[in-house]
């Protein structure tokens, strides 16, 4: 059996698929990286810890950027989620991952006709992103329009269009904040409601945390 290829991050360790030239954890240059796989690793480091309880112990840690603040970032994030602040500079720091009573979140459609999980750092919505099929005929939403990011048992959401707007609770965000969401807050991209009304080519869901 031919055995998994990948390249190992000269910064944090992480093993990342071959093809990448940036490590999906702390973003280091991967160009110059041999591919590699578990056997010539160990040929090169044979004192090198491979045993499962490595694996274990890897799996309950994670990458995030510390802002001054205090807050967890992912290690992917330029500004803090919680106040702004720039943390491009921040080199990402390992920690142990927070593993009991795991949290999900949903987006539902206030028409309960689509639901979608966020179940990743960072998902973009908009008409050519994330949610095109559900968004595709509301013109008020951008193609690009918002990012959802989990940090710290948080959501956040960001409004990306330079030219339509996202609501939270019916109350416009501002542009480049992340904006933290509770549990059934409504989330408007590109209308709010008025007079009792939604608009039509606008979008509007509800956010959901299940424990």
């Amino acid at each position: 059996m031919e055995l998994a290829k990948y390249k190992v991050c000269p910064e944090c360790g992480k093993h990342n698929p071959p093809n990448l030239i940036e490590c999906k954890y702390c973003e280091a240059d991967l160009t110059g990286v041999k591919v590699v796989d578990i056997e010539s690793e160990i040929a090169r480091d044979p004192n090198k810890d491979t045993t499962e309880q490595k694996k274990t112990s890897e799996a309950e840690r994670e990458l995030v950027r510390i802002c001054e603040c205090g807050e967890h970032n992912p290690p992917q994030s330029r500004k803090c989620l919680a106040c702004g602040e720039d943390i491009s500079d921040i080199i990402p720091t390992e920690v142990k991952k927070t593993i009991n009573n795991p949290l999900s979140y949903e987006l539902t459609s206030v028409d309960g006709s689509f639901t979608i999980t966020i179940n990743k750092p960072l998902i973009i919505v908009g008409r050519e992103a994330e949610l095109k099929e559900y968004l595709a005929d509301k013109l008020y939403v951008s193609r690009q329009h918002a990012k959802f990011t989990i940090a710290a048992d948080k959501v956040f959401v960001e409004n990306l269009s330079q030219t339509n707007k996202t609501f939270v609770n019916n109350v416009e965000i501002p542009n480049g904040k992340p904006i933290a969401i509770n549990d059934s807050d409504e989330i408007g991209l590109g209308g709010k409601i008025i007079n009792d009304s939604r608009q039509d080519k606008a979008a509007y869901f509800t956010f959901k945390v299940n424990t």
